[in-house]
């Protein structure tokens, strides 16, 4: 007869990672990929966390905060590149199961859905097993690793080791933060599930279930004000129907989903029954079971991320992973609250560092997601998914070369340790802020076909400035650019003037200073120059103006934008350019893989197959090369999203893969005088793709592009030859 623990099998993993949301897939696969072994255990039968099927919630991250040129790459970035590419219309479906995918192709991942954690084994700071029950086999399972990695989203591994954590809302003293209140509050930001609602072609019936509310308490409910609301709401719209940051959003979840149930039946019912819209052909199709949740534990780290740290941005030398989405506060009451159902405060670009994701005392156990080390006003910004994302791609680097090194969490304080970290991070595509990049220093010479000669696009409008506006162009390039401007009269405008290394279109962070611009009726010709005294981007901001127009071209120009201040739909100004040394073939080996201070890409002329001739420091064994595409990344790459999207989200949505990407191009050695092909790529949809091939050895690598996904000129950020 077998025995209880006859049930029980043993798993040794180098990495553990406990959950399987975005940061802990991230995780995995960031370690997988430097050689460890990993068991990936997921209490749910689908990865992505709050982004599956199961609970709906679209990724975003800094770019919907309002940065420019921000998206976030790395690993996260193959995920939604791949999703671009194959799922275009946003089926949260179909992103499961690209992440599934992107999880079985790691030969050393080991994957344990439906495996839920419910003990842990600690002594003195040391994390020496988890246990997990297999739901429906009753299979138990013991990981055993040298590391592990909470990516929970409660902390229940870190909880139950003993790192110290705080729920609630920390007093202003604490951090000295302003946005804080003013005491110790012990709510939270609390919970949401969403619903799908399709417009048939015919009459659909709905009777509400009975534990639905009834349609006066929803409409007491509606008339607190701020509930956005109509026939065509729809998925992620429905973020607002919030409850239970009064309650323990961890212990007490039975009773939030069940009062969320009711609610979302009750608004449905509303919509379908109240008899104040147009919903006769709507049928409900999926109700959310699973509620999203925002905020539970936040844990003691090395060093607590604080609110002051984002609107200051500070800098930090072990930066790991980077943030920018709004400080966005939502009442503990949610949708019985009778303030504003959320405030969102504007933040630049902001690094953070690798200490918000482990406490030395704990030597083996890592952090990601939202329980990384941050004050609940720092949370505000971090919790959003993309973010979460990152930390995980960060933390899954730092414990393998903590395992490779055979050292503890606290090593990771040293600048040689933090330091290969950061080496690997930036290697994978993942944007440190004020981190410098280090070329590999081989390439001698870029000789490209060509470079852009001559702004090709057309006028295509005049956008005036019925709203705030502003102007993102790299300081290089305003220094030799004129822009065009129509006033209905004579007028003289005052212009914020601000530069940084990635531009925010709705916040100015550091000095502000005040120009002028004087303008004649009609069509002016206004050069940028005397605003360029700066570094990196040149930022403009001209407030609300009526009777004055700026002229936009119908054909993007990498690292330029205009708009409105408010507004995430983007144009492109019309440009007088003197000189494209901007975007000069130096760019392809500067070490930047991405706009950073500047454009730092090369973008070659409007010809049929436009190529770059790689000259390196001498003759040279080369067995790949590595590209890193333009994808446009002021644009947001969403995991899922329903086809009428409310203008309140303040997104602008792709169709499918950006037309900038290079979709088919040629690797060519230069051997005397013949090019002898060393590798084809056909229907590429990723931005960062290294290509290898048999070593052969030369001192010319030649690249041709033969395709794009529709851009008439080709954009390369960085060509690295390994």
């Amino acid at each position: 007869m077998k025995k209880e623990t006859d049930y029980e099998k043993h798993i040794v993993a180098d990495i553990t990672i406990v959950g399987g949301g975005l940061s802990g897939v991230c995780a995995a696969i960031a370690a997988a990929r430097k050689g460890c072994t990993v068991s990936l255990v997921h209490s749910r039968s689908v990865l992505g966390g709050n982004s599956s099927s199961e609970i709906r919630v679209w990724t975003r991250g800094a770019t919907g905060g309002g940065n420019l040129f921000a998206e976030e790459m790395g690993i996260l970035g193959e995920l939604k590149l791949t999703n671009q590419y194959r799922n275009p219309e946003g089926n949260p479906i179909l992103w499961d199961d690209i992440l599934l995918d992107a999880v079985l192709t790691e030969k050393n991942i080991s994957l344990f859905l439906n495996s839920f954690v419910f003990q842990v084994e600690s002594k003195e700071g040391h994390v020496a097993s988890v246990h997990a029950l297999e739901i429906n086999s009753e299979r138990a399972f013991c990981f055993t690793s040298d590391f592990f990695i909470d990516a929970t989203g409660d902390g229940f591994i870190a909880a139950s080791a003993g790192m110290p954590f705080v729920v609630g809302k920390e007093s202003k003293e604490t951090y000295n933060e302003g946005k804080a209140p003013e005491k110790f509050d012990p709510t939270t930001q609390g919970c949401t599930i969403l619903m799908n609602i399709l417009k048939r072609d015919h009459p659909v019936p709905f009777v509400a279930p009975s534990f639905a509310y009834s349609l006066s308490k929803i409409e007491q409910l509606l008339n607190n004000g701020g509930r956005i609301i109509s026939e065509k709401s729809n998925g992620c719209d429905f973020w607002w129907v919030e409850f239970g940051g009064q309650l323990d959003t961890i212990q007490d979840i039975a009773t939030i989903s069940l009062e969320l149930k009711r609610l979302s039946y009750g608004i449905y019912n509303y919509i379908k029954n109240s008899g104040k819209y147009e919903a006769e052909n709507l049928d409900l199709i999926w109700m959310g079971n699973l509620p999203g949740k925002r905020e539970s534990r936040r844990f003691v780290t090395d060093y607590v991320l604080t609110g002051n740290d984002i609107l200051a941005g500070t800098k930090f030398e072990d930066v790991a992973f980077y943030g920018g989405w709004y400080m966005d506060f939502h009442p503990s009451e949610g949708i019985y609250s009778k303030s504003d159902f959320c405030t969102q405060i504007p933040v630049p670009l902001y690094g953070i560092p690798l200490r918000v994701l482990y406490a030395s005392s704990f030597d083996n156990l890592m952090l990601c997601g939202r329980i990384i080390g941050a004050s609940h006003t720092a949370f505000s910004s971090t919790r959003i998914m993309d973010t979460c994302a990152l930390s995980g791609q960060s933390a899954g680097t730092a414990a393998s070369v903590l395992v490779s090194r055979k050292l503890k969490t606290c090593n990771l304080r040293n600048s040689s340790v933090y330091g290969e970290v950061q080496a690997i991070l930036d290697a994978n595509d993942l944007l440190l802020p004020g981190y410098t990049s280090k070329p590999i220093g081989n390439i001698a010479e870029c000789i490209p076909s060509s470079v852009v000669s001559s702004c090709q696009g057309k006028e295509k409008n005049k956008l005036e400035l019925a709203d705030d506006f502003f102007l993102a162009i790299p300081v290089t390039l305003a220094k030799e650019s004129s822009i065009f401007v129509e006033a209905s009269e004579s007028a003289k405008l005052s212009v914020e003037i601000s530069f940084s290394m990635l531009p925010s279109r709705n916040c100015q962070p550091g000095r502000i200073t005040i120009g002028q611009l004087s303008l004649n009726s009609g069509r002016n010709k206004v050069s940028l120059k005397p605003f360029s005294d700066g570094e990196g981007y040149l930022l403009l901001v001209i407030r609300r103006t009526l009777g004055v127009s700026v002229v936009t071209c119908d054909q993007e120009l990498p690292g330029v934008l205009c708009g409105y201040t408010q507004l995430a739909t983007y144009q492109f100004p019309l440009l007088e350019i003197a000189s494209f040394e901007t975007y000069g073939a130096l760019n392809l080996s500067n070490g930047y893989t991405r706009p950073y201070g500047g454009a730092n890409i090369w973008l070659s002329d409007q010809e049929e197959k436009p190529s770059v001739k790689l000259i390196l420091t001498s003759m040279q064994t080369v067995s790949a090369v590595e590209f890193f595409f333009d994808c446009s990344l002021s644009q947001e790459m969403v995991s899922s999203r329903v086809m009428d999207v409310d203008a309140h989200h303040n997104i602008h949505l792709r169709n499918g893969v950006s037309p900038s990407l290079v979709r088919d191009f040629e690797i060519f050695a230069v051997i005397g005088e013949c090019n002898v092909l060393l590798g084809q790529v056909h229907d590429n949809f990723q931005r960062h793709i290294k290509v290898s091939f048999d070593p052969v050895i030369t001192q010319c690598v030649f690249v041709r592009f033969l395709r794009t996904f529709g851009a008439k000129n080709t954009g390369v950020y960085e060509i690295r030859v390994h």
